[in-house]
């Protein structure tokens, strides 16, 4: 599943606000959607028969939309890589934002429920190791809850003679899963823990299609629709999702 569209192109409209430049995206949709990273990056897609001058006309009309939501994230916005791994930073599981709570303790370990991630650790000065503690935490809910899912998606499959791939785990920049039907493996992005489990549902789903339909064609989307009958509304959600 991609992450992103590929044909993509810089362009720049003078409105009220001042001047703004945004990515304008080729896509199969059937509308002009808008959505705002927390970097500050504007990105549009659009139907590819829409001319680009009704899409300037677009943003030109969103302006004040779109400098209340980068003032907004100017003032919130901690980006990852800039992470200290203290008490009251977010971690984003499941699509709910939860906080870390580190705590001193003689066993070093990693707890959660639901409304923090507690950090056990025996120095809370100490960066690295709660850096290394907390990320291999996070693989290990990956492992766990996308077996878990990719198990339940897999009864589905059964009656097509597929049979239960391995899962593999991996950071990717541009896909959020992939597959290799031949070998039986289906690989997941680890930031797809980070995505609500319905969207974890559908990307393992999309996965699995394509052990009967090696391609996007026609049988494969209704093969996918007879699976997941509201997998373009997941589609769409996971499409809002902006992961930095």
């Amino acid at each position: 599943v991609l992450m992103k569209a590929v044909l993509t192109e810089t362009r720049k409209v003078q409105t009220v606000c001042g001047e703004i430049v945004y990515t304008f995206e080729l896509k199969k949709v059937k509308n002009i959607n808008l959505r705002i990273k927390h970097n500050g990056d504007i990105c549009v897609s659009a139907p590819r028969n829409i001319p680009k001058e009704i899409v300037d006309t677009f943003v030109i009309s969103k302006c004040n939309y779109i400098q209340n939501a980068l003032d907004h994230f100017n003032r919130n916005d901690v980006q990852k890589s800039e992470m200290q791994y203290v008490s009251g930073e977010n971690v984003t599981f499941l699509g709910k934002n939860m906080r870390i709570n580190v705590v001193k303790d003689s066993q070093e370990y990693v707890s959660c429920d639901r409304v923090y991630v507690y950090l056990h650790v025996k120095r809370p000065d100490y960066y690295n190791r709660k850096k290394n503690l907390l990320n291999a935490w996070l693989n290990e809910q990956c492992e766990t809850i996308f077996t878990e899912i990719m198990k339940e998606v897999h009864k589905k499959f059964i009656p097509y003679n597929v049979e239960f791939p391995q899962l593999k785990l991996r950071n990717m920049t541009s896909r959020w899963g992939s597959c290799q039907p031949y070998k039986g493996v289906i690989t997941l992005n680890k930031c797809l823990i980070e995505a609500p489990r319905n969207c974890i549902e559908y990307v393992v789903c999309h996965e699995f299609c394509h052990f009967i339909h090696p391609n996007h064609s026609k049988q494969f989307y209704s093969l996918l629709q007879i699976m997941l009958p509201d997998w373009m509304e997941r589609k769409e959600l996971l499409e809002k999702i902006e992961i930095i």
